[in-house]
């Protein structure tokens, strides 16, 4: 993701424990990935192309781990 996108400043504030190198990666843990998939205005944040992405992973992860 790129670090001046708003996508990117928005999980930057949304986890400021978080290095920018492990968020640039999308390095995260399950109560992390949960939290941004209820998040409605992440999605907002996000370029038409990473959301396109983002949607594709939302759709596999809830799959996997239910609506939970």
């Amino acid at each position: 993701m790129d670090q001046n996108s708003t996508g990117f400043m928005y999980l930057e504030n949304k986890f400021p424990g978080i290095s920018n190198a492990k968020i640039k990666e999308g390095v995260f843990v399950g109560p992390q990935i949960r939290e941004l998939i209820q998040n409605v205005k992440f999605e907002d944040q996000l370029s038409e192309v990473v959301k396109a992405a983002w949607k594709s992973f939302k759709s596999v992860t809830t799959s996997f781990w239910g609506k939970s």
